[in-house]
This record gives C-alpha cells, sequence and structure tokens, in this order.
C-alpha cells in the first residue's frame, strides 16, 4: 500500500488520508437496510485519473457490528428512527447503539475481495430527502468533463445533512487557452490568453496556474500577468506569480477587468483582459517551435486542466515585383526575392507561387498554363516569364504567394507567409469607329450625322484619315472646319489621336430618298475601322382626334372621371415606328391613375400600318369647376406629329342628401303565452355619406310584453308608453345596423301593429310596420305560407333592458336558452340558404406602396346556426399584408401562414341570417393586376365558396 501511495502526487495524498477518515464516520452510521459507500473507480486506460461517472467502486460491510445493533430485535436505530426523526448519529451518542463499534473499527477495511461479490441491496431514498445535485455544471469547453465523477460519492441511503460536511463534487477545471497556433516573425512578442471555467460557467478568479515551455521548443518566457491585487485579496492568500525561469513562470487569474498596451498611441493593438484571465508573453531570437503548456494545478477535472499552444516562428523578408509596361506581343520577366531576416542570407528552398489572373491576356513560359511554382534559388530570387497571347493586348493582373515549405527537421508544416499583386502591360494602338444619325429624317429636311473615333489602345495613332461616300440626291449644308469635300465624299484629317483619346466629327446633310453612309477609318500600323448608319426619308402621315365621353352635353361635375375617346391614324403609304401619345391637362385636369396632369402611352403592338387607326382611351378628373381642357400629342419616327385639344364644361357637384332604408321582421302568427316573439329592425345607409346620431323607435301594442333587446344603444325611456328606442352614433355609407327584441304575447289580438322609426341627426328618415295576429294557445294557427323565422342578432347578444314595463315587469336574468334554439320551436320553412362571402375593394385602381383595401362580408343566409367557418386566400405575388380587422374585433385579426395561404381565424358559430365584415389592408410594391380570391368552408358548407375581386396597381 505504501509503494502504490508513492506513485500518488502530492496533491491527492492528503485525498486518500480523507477518504481514510470518511469510510471511519460512514462505519459508524446506518440507512434503511444498508450501509454503503461508492468512491470514484480509476480509470483503467489511464486516460484520466478516475473513470467516467457513473462507474464507482462500492464498498459494502456485511459484517458490521453496528449493522446488527441497528436492526436487530427492533431494539437499535431503526426502531428509534421510526418512532422519531432523529439521525443515526444521535441515536448513537444517546446509547442506543453501542454494541458492536469495535466490531466497526475492526472490519471498516474490507477483507480481500471476494472472486464473486454479492450484489448489494437496492437503495431506497429517504421520503423527503431533496433529488441528487447535478455532476457538473455546463460551461463553454468543459463539454467533456460534464459527466465526470465528483471527488466524493455517497449512497442514496446516507443523510448528507447528519454526516460530516463533505463536498458533493470538485470543481470542473476546465482550462481555456487563445490562441492555440499562431505565426509569428522572429525577434517578435507573443501573447497568450487563458482562464478556468468553474462550475456555474463563468470563469474563476485568483485560480493559480503554471507556464511551461516544453524541452526542444525555441525561445523563452519574457513576461507574466500579474494581477495586482488589493489588501482585500492580499489577506486572502492570492497565489504569488512569478517567473522562476525562462521556461517555467506561475500565473493566477485576473480579479479585475484591465487593458494591456504595448506602449504607443495605436489603440487596436491593445488587448483587453477579463476577469478570470491571466496571461503571458513569449520571444524568440531563431526560428523554429514553441510548445506552451499551462496547466490548473487546483482543477479536479484531469483531462481539461491544462492545454497546449503552439507557435511557429518564422525568419524570412520578401520583395515583389513591380508594374512593367512593354510592347505589344513582347514576353515580359519578374522575379520575387525572399531572404532571411537579415537581409542577405537566401531563403533557399521556399516557394513563390504565380498565378496570371487574366489567362486570356498570357501564360508562363516555363509550364504554358496561368499557374506556376518557382523554388528560390541560392541568390534568393524566384524567377519566372510571363508570354503574352497572339494578337492581344492589355493589362494582365499576376498574384504572388510566398511559401514555406515543411521543415523535416523542425517538423513545421507548409505555410504561407505572404501575398501580393503585380500588373503587366502590353501596349498597342487601335481604332474604333461609331456612327450615328436619325432613323428618319423629313423630305429634304436638314438632319446631322456624326462620327467617333476613338484610338482604345497603349500607343499613338498618327495620320488618321476618316472618309464617308454621300449617295445620289445628297446634299452638304455644313461640315467641320478641318474637313474637305471631294467628289461624293467628304475626309477629316488627323494628324495623331493619343492612347485612349478619340475625336468627334460631324456633318449638316438633306435627303430626297433613304441614304445608307458607311464611315471608313485609317491610320498608320496598318490599323482601319468602319461603321454605317442608314437614315429613312418620310412625309407627314399622321392625324390625331380626340372626343369627350360625358352623359350631358359638356357639363360634368368636379370629381367625375371624364373618359376621352382618341383616335391616330396613319395617312401616308409606309408604316410608322414607335408611335407614342403623350396626353397634357391643365392644371385642374388630373390622369385618375397617376395623378397628375401628364399621361404617356406607347403603342405596343406593333408599327402603325398605312391607312390604320390606333385607339386609345385616357380617363381624367377634373378638380374645379369651368372650362377644363385636355391637349393630346402624337408623335413618331421620322419627325412625325399630330396635336388636338378637347374642352369640357365643369360644374360643382350637387351635394349629397342622406338616404336610409328600414325594415321589419317577425313571424305573422304567435300564439298566447309564447315569450320567444322576436322582431327585428334593420336600418340601412343607403346614401353617400354618414348618418350621424341615428334614433331608432319601435311601437308595439299592449299585448306584448317586452322581454330582452339590444343593449348597445339601448333607451329604455319611454317603456310605460310601450316604445323601445335606440341611439346609434353613426351609420356610415352602405352599412346596416341592426337591433332585436323578445317579447311575450299576453292574449290573443287580432292585426297587431309594430310601427318602426328612424331619424338621422343630419336629416335622413324612414319608416316601417309589421301586422302579426296572436292566436289563443287553446286553437292552433290557421295554415299559412311558411316564413323564414327571426334571425339572431347581428349584434351581441340581446339581455334585458335596464328599465321595466310597468304593465308586467322584465325577468331578471335572461333566459338559459340562445335565440336561435328559441327559433327552432314553432314551424319554420326549409333550409334553402348557404355560406355566403361578398368581396369589394375599396381602393381601385391603387398606387404601389399605398394601402390595397379590400371589404369582406361573411354571411350565413341559412335558416340555421352555421359553425367552423374557415377563411382563407393565397396571398398574391408582390404584395403583403398590412393589417386585417373585424368588425366585431377592431385591435386586428390572428392570421397564420401555411405554403403561401392566408388562414384568418375561425369563426366557431355563425348564428342564422349572421354577417360578419372584415377590412383587409394589402400593399403592392410593384405596378400589377391583383387577382384577389377569398375561400371559405365551414360544418354546413363543406364545399366552400369563393369571392374573387380584380384591383389594378398603378405606379406613383
Amino acid at each position: 500500500m505504501r509503494h502504490a501511495h508513492s506513485f500518488l502526487p502530492t496533491r491527492l495524498r492528503p485525498l486518500t488520508l480523507f477518504v481514510a477518515v470518511l469510510l471511519a464516520g460512514i462505519s459508524l452510521s446506518a440507512g434503511s437496510g444498508c450501509t454503503r459507500l461508492r468512491l470514484p473507480q480509476i480509470d483503467p486506460t489511464g486516460a484520466c485519473l478516475f473513470a467516467p461517472y457513473p462507474e464507482n467502486s462500492t464498498q459494502i460491510n456485511p459484517s458490521c457490528g453496528c449493522m446488527n445493533c441497528l436492526s436487530g430485535n427492533g431494539q437499535g436505530c431503526l426502531s428509534r428512527l421510526a418512532g422519531q426523526p432523529r439521525s443515526c448519529l444521535k441515536c448513537l451518542t444517546n446509547g442506543g447503539c453501542t454494541c458492536g463499534l469495535g466490531g466497526c473499527f475492526k472490519n471498516m477495511l474490507p477483507e480481500p475481495a471476494f472472486p464473486e461479490p454479492a450484489t448489494p441491496p437496492p437503495c431506497t431514498p429517504l421520503p423527503g430527502a431533496a433529488a441528487p445535485p447535478a455532476i457538473c455544471l455546463p460551461a463553454p469547453g468543459c463539454e467533456d468533463c460534464a459527466d465526470g465523477p465528483p471527488a466524493v460519492l455517497l449512497g442514496c441511503e446516507a443523510e448528507m445533512g447528519n454526516l460530516a460536511k463533505l463536498p458533493n463534487r470538485g470543481k470542473r477545471g476546465c482550462i481555456l487557452l487563445s490562441p492555440q497556433r499562431i505565426v509569428a516573425p522572429v525577434g517578435g512578442e507573443v501573447l497568450l490568453l487563458s482562464g478556468v471555467c468553474g462550475n456555474d460557467g463563468y470563469l474563476m478568479q485568483r485560480e493559480p496556474l503554471e507556464w511551461m515551455l516544453t524541452p526542444e521548443s525555441v525561445g523563452h518566457i519574457i513576461d507574466v500577468g500579474d494581477d495586482d491585487p488589493g489588501l482585500v485579496h492580499r489577506l486572502a492568500h492570492t497565489p504569488k506569480v512569478d517567473k522562476r525561469s525562462g521556461s517555467y513562470a506561475r500565473g493566477v487569474t485576473s480579479t479585475k477587468v484591465s487593458l494591456i498596451t504595448r506602449g504607443n498611441k495605436n489603440l487596436r493593438d491593445d488587448v483587453r483582459l477579463e476577469k478570470g484571465q491571466t496571461w503571458i508573453s513569449l520571444s524568440s531570437p531563431t526560428e523554429g517551435t514553441s510548445r506552451v503548456t499551462v496547466l490548473a494545478p487546483e482543477s479536479e477535472c484531469w483531462d481539461q486542466r491544462k492545454a497546449t499552444a503552439t507557435i511557429y516562428w518564422i525568419d524570412a523578408r520578401w520583395q515583389f515585383p513591380g508594374p512593367q509596361v512593354a510592347e505589344k506581343g513582347t514576353p515580359v520577366g519578374m522575379s520575387t526575392r525572399v531572404t532571411r531576416s537579415e537581409g542577405a542570407i537566401p531563403a533557399r528552398g521556399w516557394i513563390v507561387r504565380y498565378e496570371i489572373l487574366n489567362p486570356e491576356l498570357a501564360t508562363f513560359y516555363s509550364s504554358g498554363t496561368a499557374v506556376d511554382e518557382v523554388v528560390v534559388g541560392e541568390d534568393g530570387n524566384a524567377p519566372i516569364q510571363l508570354v503574352p497571347n497572339p494578337g492581344t493586348s492589355g493589362t494582365a493582373a499576376v498574384a504572388m504567394t510566398v511559401i514555406r515549405p515543411a521543415g523535416e527537421s523542425d517538423n513545421m508544416p507548409r505555410m504561407t507567409l505572404g501575398q501580393g499583386r503585380t500588373t503587366v502591360t502590353w501596349s498597342a494602338a487601335q481604332l474604333r469607329v461609331r456612327a450615328g444619325a436619325p432613323q428618319v429624317a423629313g423630305y429634304e429636311q436638314p438632319f446631322t450625322v456624326a462620327c467617333e473615333v476613338a484610338n482604345p489602345g497603349n500607343l499613338d495613332a498618327r495620320n488618321v484619315s476618316v472618309s464617308v461616300e454621300l449617295p445620289p440626291g445628297v446634299s452638304v449644308q455644313s461640315v467641320d472646319s478641318f474637313a474637305r469635300q471631294l467628289g461624293n465624299q467628304i475626309i477629316w484629317e488627323i494628324d495623331s489621336i493619343p492612347s485612349q483619346q478619340q475625336w468627334e466629327i460631324q456633318a449638316t446633310l438633306t435627303s430626297k430618298a433613304p441614304i445608307l453612309l458607311r464611315f471608313q477609318a485609317r491610320a498608320e500600323q496598318n490599323l482601319f475601322a468602319e461603321d454605317s448608319v442608314q437614315v429613312d426619308i418620310f412625309r407627314p402621315s399622321l392625324s390625331l382626334g380626340i372626343q369627350p365621353v360625358i352623359s350631358s352635353v359638356d357639363r360634368v361635375q368636379v370629381g367625375d372621371e371624364v373618359t376621352f375617346n382618341i383616335d391616330i391614324t396613319n395617312t401616308g403609304e409606309r408604316a410608322l415606328e414607335n408611335v407614342q401619345l403623350e396626353s397634357t391637362g391643365d392644371a385642374s385636369m388630373l390622369h385618375a391613375q397617376t395623378g397628375v396632369t401628364k399621361a404617356f402611352k406607347d403603342k405596343q403592338d406593333g408599327p402603325l400600318q398605312p391607312g390604320d387607326t390606333w385607339k386609345v382611351a385616357t380617363t381624367y378628373i377634373p378638380t374645379t369647376p369651368g372650362q377644363r381642357c385636355l391637349t393630346v400629342t402624337a408623335t413618331a419616327d421620322g419627325g412625325q406629329t399630330a396635336s388636338d385639344q378637347s374642352c369640357i364644361t365643369v360644374i360643382n357637384p350637387i351635394p349629397a342628401t342622406p338616404a336610409m332604408a328600414v325594415v321589419v321582421e317577425g313571424r305573422p302568427s304567435v300564439l298566447a303565452g309564447d315569450d320567444s316573439v322576436y322582431f327585428r329592425y334593420r336600418v340601412t345607409n343607403t346614401g353617400r355619406e354618414p348618418l350621424t346620431n341615428v334614433r331608432v323607435t319601435t311601437a308595439y301594442p299592449p299585448q306584448l310584453d317586452v322581454l330582452e333587446a339590444t343593449q348597445d344603444g339601448f333607451d329604455a325611456s319611454e317603456l310605460s308608453q310601450y316604445k323601445l328606442n335606440w341611439l346609434v352614433a353613426q351609420i356610415a355609407p352602405g352599412q346596416q345596423a341592426v337591433f332585436e327584441a323578445r317579447f311575450r304575447a299576453l292574449q290573443s289580438l287580432a292585426s297587431g301593429l309594430v310601427v318602426l322609426s328612424v331619424v338621422s341627426e343630419n336629416g335622413a328618415s324612414a319608416s316601417d310596420q309589421y301586422r302579426f295576429d296572436i292566436f289563443p294557445a287553446a286553437a292552433p294557427p290557421p295554415t299559412s305560407t311558411p316564413v323564414a323565422p327571426p334571425l339572431p342578432p347581428a349584434q351581441p347578444p340581446p339581455s334585458i333592458p335596464s328599465a321595466g314595463n310597468p304593465r308586467a315587469p322584465l325577468p331578471t336574468a335572461p333566459p338559459t336558452t340562445s335565440p336561435s334554439d328559441r327559433n327552432a320551436a314553432p314551424p319554420i320553412a326549409a333550409d334553402t340558404g348557404s355560406l355566403r362571402l361578398r368581396l369589394v375593394g375599396l381602393d381601385n385602381p391603387a398606387e404601389v406602396g399605398g394601402p390595397i383595401r379590400f371589404q369582406l362580408v361573411v354571411s350565413n343566409e341559412r335558416d340555421i346556426p352555421d359553425s367552423q367557418v374557415q377563411l382563407s386566400f393565397p396571398l398574391p405575388a408582390g404584395t403583403r399584408i398590412e393589417r386585417i380587422t373585424q368588425t366585431m374585433n377592431p385591435g386586428g385579426e390572428q392570421i397564420r401562414e401555411s405554403g403561401g395561404v392566408i388562414y384568418l381565424t375561425e369563426i366557431r358559430q355563425l348564428t342564422a341570417r349572421e354577417s360578419v365584415t372584415y377590412t383587409i389592408v394589402l400593399n403592392s410594391n410593384q405596378p400589377q393586376q391583383i387577382r384577389f380570391e377569398v375561400q371559405g368552408q365551414s360544418r354546413l358548407s363543406p364545399a366552400g365558396v369563393a369571392a374573387v375581386e380584380s384591383v389594378s396597381v398603378l405606379a406613383r
């Protein structure tokens, strides 16, 4: 045992003594049925001190006298523990378990291991015991140590609170080192940072570290980080920092944030030191490899407590060749010089890699390709030669890379050390001619032809001559001052055109027929270039007519759209190309789609043939009254043009008159005593302006007793006069407000009358009445044509009015059944309705980037409720959703997307004749025609329904 102990590290010897004391302490205690000690198992592979968790060594002492005492005759600790929740140690000290203590000490160390040890009984956790703590907290870089064993593990049957306070695990101790691989020049100084990862995943402070250079390494340690702790930390015995030698130093992780500077004003080379880090700097005067190992001696995670960094010291300098210029077709040589740091000793055997980035211009003579590698020779140079490709000129870029080959003696890998770039230019003079003229010119009308003569080469072009031959019927009106006219030719003489320069020449001509002009340029060095241009001659052959389309003679209202029909006719004998139309209104005439006074349109289906007419329509909106005019101009190639104007008389719009429509719905006959008599009152805004402060009043006969009414806006002030009142703040144009009331039929009545009167603050009014009969309960009502039962309210369900009828008090609580359930009792007509979608585009046309609003109305046109209503629509290309709101949910509608299809929140129930209105706002990023389709499905309409609306999106 002494021999084995001598091989343990010094820091582990106290652990051996601690384990022995722990064995003695546990032998004095007992659990519920077994006493077991688990210790980390030694790793047989040698990779770590201990094997990974949960491998462990287990010791069981079945011959302990205290075990017999604890379990014998019900008089030991077990019986006392069962009666009194006290610890076993307290039980032992009270004298209840003193039998066999000598046996415990005697048998504390086990006998030699049995060949096949008996399997210990399973351990049962003590009631109320906390779950065992995690072995290791995860931390960056500590993944391999997360499942490692703690320093000491106790059996699950032992109570930690009653034993000695032993640590349940040691420090994780994963060490971090940065950088771990670096290339540095000889004589430079390299800085390494390190830290130790703690249980909580953070770097640990005041942790000692040891830095060591391997014996075969070059270089030495320059300095080691000194935390310079304060007085409190010094009193806490912070480990001392010192450099023992050039290859060994001790450091300690920092307790504060600091900044390592290099003594200059450049802030970019400063190094920030965080809490829990320390540093070391190294240098080497010779080339080679340095391997630095950092060790955390107090770490419990042996396979993660050390790290090694490798530094490759390089002794070299290099000089790349500069740019070169040569004549076209001339080979060019270049060389890269690579030497040691002293500048005189060549770096023999090193490699310079050359690559031509423009392989279409040249290749390397040695390889015939665009890539080649050259070994540095005895003189320190790596030469190479470039050969230009035949007939080419220009500038070729060459990339160069200095590579240190792998060393056989120093074990240094192949490394790329430096990169550079240079250029090689092959020069030559060139000529380029580009002629230009109008495609169509007027008959004997002057037109200008021009020619650009350029030298895109690298040398000057000398004695340049440009000539053009004029066809018969062409006359010269003017020409450049240095040009000469010889017969039917015009010649321009130019002494020299420098490299990358150009000349522009021109002449003014007239012609009676189409012509083809060919410009030719010649210069020394056998340079030649030419270009041609063709001009067509035309006669006027374009006519234009415009006519407004209005309902009354020359009178429209401000804000109304006015469409103008335009006819453009080709009256000539040849087709007209590139026909275009421009319409211009005065300051108060705006184009309907663009919103500005001008609009343009091109003929997209080809040229306008002789005798054909291009019919165009354009729409404008007058913004002020008076005489408003629109001017249109048509153009085509060859100077063809025509213009016309049309004027209209604009008057102010007639003021909008508010209007409404009302209707009363109910059952034509009911029975006396029936308390499910419903009447529905609909108010629709049929005008073009909102209805404000709308007062709805309905009068009913005394034979009816009101039970419930729609609460929104309800006024019970006239209940004693058999009247119900509602007040609505506003009803938008085209919108509908629905109210409902439930009555009880008190007694029979022939030809009862319900009267509805509606009036708004801005002057709109309407009325309606409904007749019905109340039959005695004993006699059934006469047979009549079935009608649809009253629909449940579109607003929130009705509830009890706030004031009672003096003749019959209202119920104190609403009935438990819904209106739709009560409507099912009397005979109803057959269900012939369905789920219906109505989709209206509110912005048509719309603008790019502007809102595109759609109104969607979902209606259950059945006489019975529907449920599980699902609405969806594919999002048109180039659009996105701005918002979706519902009448009953102004805050916004929840949506989800799947496969490019937008799904709205399911409507769980849609009562009979109920409608729900949505406002969907889209936005388009491009001009287009949007086809917006919404689909709906429900429990009663599984096949689904759809609604489609098209909107034009125009550019701003």
